[in-house]
């Protein structure tokens, strides 16, 4: 099989289908390139890096009394008068700065920011319906505390909302509180629910209990329930997308109420019920509400009892994934929590679907899927594009990060794992960092970005080896990441109708490629017609003596994660006989893999990895070799050039539509 015919090469055909023309861009409401008088009244205050502190500000180089885009000359410098100077003739001709001026400076209260967001992230590309959807989506305030909500009507009047289902559903009685048993805590959460059109569908406030304060044996026993798999989630769209199925989503209203509670809890009235209860009582829980360990297991078993009821069928490869198949079609149900994805080509069953559960539980019909988890769906004629540009734009924000100045890879090219006191015994850049559990929070925020950014997969691999004990040097690396962010946060995955369902892998290792412990670093991806639809950048746990050795144990987690995929297509009722390519770039390991004739170089491999070669007799897996520089899984196990990243990240289907 040629690689350059292979199916990733399919993404970019039809990216054009988005594309708008120049009078679009300019009617545009909802885009982030905004004029700069419009930047100047907002008063937003964005802090330079150092580095553009040196190139804007030296020597007063921006007069602030007169508006930077007039009479602007590089090479006047102003210096405040601290004593008299000589008279000197100057010219009263009018000079205007490069013309590019306004492209690489925005001005906030007269300060000149060198890197501007507007630079990198707009909506001008995006159809003209999407970019109100997210244009909306971004003016509305949300509280983080109950605190920051009391006053404000339309919270206030959601949080009476919250109290009314509550009471509705006999949620609690008022107890005393029995001896020897603990009280949990509550607090609020909220959020806002949007229809398809971008509408505000209803204010959320959500009571949900401190499960972490729960004592196992006590108050709660069993508590898993699964969710569905954000591989699975990419899959559906793949498939809708190459099928022309329909998309729909809907959301459960007091989901965890429909749930029995079979264990005794006792739960602290949270902030705005304590007046409703006399001083030293508690609530005695009935219901298993949002936030308590049992709470997500009584939701699931109800809602999956109520579909297979119904005549769905859970599927094995994933229990959050229900079908139900007919002569009319199939219709596809995935669960996570309570966000509900319908998808299918039975359109008359997918409309009986949505009455039936609306019949069953309080729930929202929100439309075309659009925003999901935090997953923004622009979906078009040629495909489907997948982003988290809000939710880039919002860390940037918060990490103060959105003024600095964008880096062009995630990290270095050539990168390698950093030796304690490589570089001295008293490098500065080897001290603890000053705040863990910041490092651990950004990190974790950054790991969930990767669920639409394979290009971030390696590089979050790398600095969430050190949640426990991070450093100077790992912090500025975390630091890097977002500069790399910040060039491109509207970057995502292009899904393009192939008309295919064929399954594709790619496998490499990067042999010994941690200097601290010698162990390699395992990276794959996989794509459904064409469509990039699972990746992973992993340590392996072992340390390799060859680099056909680490190869070969990629090659296993690849073979896992194929089977995994033939199984779930399987039960869509897609099936095909012929084997899935796995594409590897080691000769070695291919011959490991397809021959059991090397017995002194692999008697020491573990057991478990000769599943590839079980899987090739089989007639499952068919590995070809491909050579290194078109390896796609590359990205996933090293730190690449520039050139190289860009290469890849085209075959990958990864662009950034939202950029200017």
């Amino acid at each position: 099989m040629n690689q350059d015919q292979s199916a990733p090469a399919n993404n970019q055909k039809n990216l054009g289908a988005l594309h708008r023309q120049d009078d679009q861009i300019q009617d545009n409401p909802g885009a982030l390139h905004r004029q700069d008088d419009q930047i100047q009244e907002e008063g937003v205050n964005v802090q330079n890096e150092q580095e553009n502190d040196e190139e804007i500000n030296e020597q007063g180089g921006v007069n602030q009394e007169t508006p930077p885009e007039a009479n602007v000359h590089e090479n006047e410098v102003h210096e405040e008068e601290a004593a008299p100077a000589p008279t000197l003739r100057r010219s009263t001709r009018q000079r205007f700065g490069p013309e590019h001026w306004k492209q690489t400076r925005v001005y906030y209260n007269n300060q000149a920011v060198a890197h501007p967001i507007q630079a990198e992230c707009s909506l001008a590309l995006l159809p003209s319906d999407h970019q109100a959807f997210l244009g909306k989506i971004e003016q509305h305030y949300i509280p983080k505390t109950y605190e920051e909500a009391k006053g404000i009507k339309v919270w206030m009047d959601a949080v009476n909302a919250e109290k009314e289902a509550m009471d509705k559903n006999h949620t609690w009685d008022v107890r005393d509180l029995p001896p020897g048993k603990r009280a949990v805590t509550s607090r609020w959460i909220f959020t806002i629910k949007y229809h398809s059109n971008g509408e505000i569908e209803r204010y959320k406030a959500r009571l949900v209990a401190r499960g972490f304060t729960q004592t196992y044996g006590e108050d709660y026993t069993d508590t898993f329930a699964p969710v569905a798999k954000l591989h699975t989630v990419r899959v559906i769209l793949s498939l809708a997308t190459n099928l022309s199925w329909e998309l729909w989503q809907m959301d459960v209203k007091n989901a965890f109420l429909q749930g029995e509670l079979e264990e005794e809890v006792y739960m602290k009235p949270p902030p705005g019920l304590e007046s409703s209860i006399p001083h030293g009582k508690v609530f005695k829980l009935r219901k298993a509400i949002y936030g308590l360990k049992q709470s997500p297991r009584a939701w699931y078993h109800k809602l999956s009892f109520t579909l297979t009821a119904k005549g769905f069928r859970r599927f094995e490869a994933d229990h959050t994934l229900f079908t139900s198949q007919s002569a009319q079609g199939i219709i596809v149900v995935l669960v996570y929590v309570d966000d509900l994805i319908i998808s299918g080509n039975d359109q008359a069953g997918i409309q009986e679907t949505k009455f039936f559960l609306k019949s069953v539980f309080d729930i929202k019909d929100l439309g075309e899927l659009k925003y999901f988890l935090g997953i923004e769906i622009c979906r078009s004629p040629g495909g489907l594009f997948l982003s988290q540009r809000k939710y880039s734009l919002d860390l940037l924000k918060e990490t103060g990060k959105i003024g600095s100045k964008p880096a062009k890879t995630p990290l270095e090219d050539g990168y390698k794992v950093r030796r304690k006191g490589e570089k001295g015994q008293e490098d500065p850049l080897d001290r603890p960092f000053e705040d863990p559990a910041q490092y651990r929070r950004l990190v974790g925020k950054l790991i969930y970005l990767t669920i639409t950014r394979p290009d971030l997969c390696f590089a979050v691999n790398q600095v969430s080896q050190h949640m426990k004990d991070p450093s100077v040097h790992h912090w500025n690396m975390v630091e890097r990441i977002l500069r790399y962010i910040k060039g491109s946060p509207g970057q995502g995955v292009w899904m393009g109708k192939n008309d295919s369902t064929e399954i594709v892998g790619y496998c490499d290792a990067d042999y010994a490629g941690d200097t601290m412990d010698r162990k390699s670093t395992t990276g794959y991806c996989t794509f459904i017609g064409g469509n990039l639809v699972t990746w992973k950048s992993k340590k392996q746990k072992v340390v390799s003596c060859s680099s056909a050795e680490s190869e070969y144990r990629a090659m296993k987690k690849l073979t896992n994660e194929l089977v995994w995929l033939k199984a779930l297509l399987k039960d869509l009722g897609i099936e095909s006989t012929s084997p899935i390519t796995m594409h590897c770039d080691n000769q070695a390991a291919i011959h490991i893999a397809t021959n059991s004739v090397f017995h002194e170089r692999t008697k020491h491999i573990e057991v478990d990895c000769h599943k590839v070669r079980e899987k090739i007799v089989e007639g499952v897996i068919l590995p070809c070799y491909t050579r290194s520089e078109d390896q796609l899984a590359d990205i996933f196990t090293k730190a690449t050039s520039l050139k190289i990243c860009n290469h890849i990240y085209s075959k990958l289907g990864l662009v950034d539509l939202t950029h200017p």
